[in-house]
């Protein structure tokens, strides 16, 4: 008999980690604790090693996992500068991977579920994510990278890790507000690359979700 746990879907926790940091984040920033953000990307990490669930892929992740808590945290408590760019290195990799990991699911799968449709969101948005932390690494390696974020987030990471999750979302939704622009070259190639693939990602994962419901209705009837 399973128990409640088992029969939420595994990618509900981490759609809900997500979506908690994207809503709380200019909160976080406005209060100027990095504490606070932190422990709201921490819950990304946690909820994901569940979300990944069994396979091949369960401990070399969770590994990665521990290892990217241990970084972040470590530049958390000291404040180093050359943790810091390491810390968002290993993030970007960690994303990578369970944007991989989940994605390849999705395409192995034959029916549509809710857990399904939860992991083609989360995947979304674990590259919107994943994009942020790009967004930040440029900004803090190549300072002026973009225009129209605020003074303070030069100093505040979080403040910079705030907007620079609105900016990504921006980027892999194509609405282009205009208030923040990417100036250097490399930031406007990721801007690009997120924007073409935040469209590609929304053609194919609804047309693979649309075909396997229409496959799975038409051997139901048969």
């Amino acid at each position: 008999m399973p128990t409640l746990l088992q029969r939420i879907p595994r990618n509900a926790f981490l759609l809900i980690a997500l979506l908690a940091m994207i809503i709380l984040s200019p909160a976080i920033a406005d209060d100027g604790s990095g504490w606070l953000f932190e422990l709201s990307f921490d819950a990304i990490l946690l909820t994901g090693v569940h979300s990944v669930g069994p396979g091949k892929h369960r401990w070399p992740f969770a590994v990665l996992t521990v290892f990217t808590l241990g970084v972040r945290w470590s530049q958390q408590l000291s404040g180093a500068v050359t943790l810091d760019v390491g810390a968002l290195f290993i993030t970007v990799v960690w994303l990578a991977y369970a944007v991989w990991i989940i994605i390849r699911h999705l395409f192995q799968r034959r029916d549509v579920t809710a857990d399904t449709i939860l992991g083609a969101i989360v995947a979304y948005l674990l590259v919107a994510v994943g994009f942020t932390v790009a967004f930040e690494l440029i900004e803090l390696q190549n300072p002026g990278s973009f225009s129209g974020i605020p003074t303070s987030a030069g100093s505040d990471r979080s403040e910079l890790g705030s907007t620079m999750v609105y900016f990504s979302l921006v980027c892999i939704t194509t609405m282009g507000f205009g208030d923040i622009v990417a100036v250097s070259h490399l930031a406007r190639s990721l801007a690009v690359l997120e924007g073409v693939f935040g469209q590609l990602y929304l053609a194919v994962t609804i047309a693979r979700l649309v075909g396997l419901h229409i496959a799975g209705s038409s051997s139901e009837k048969d």
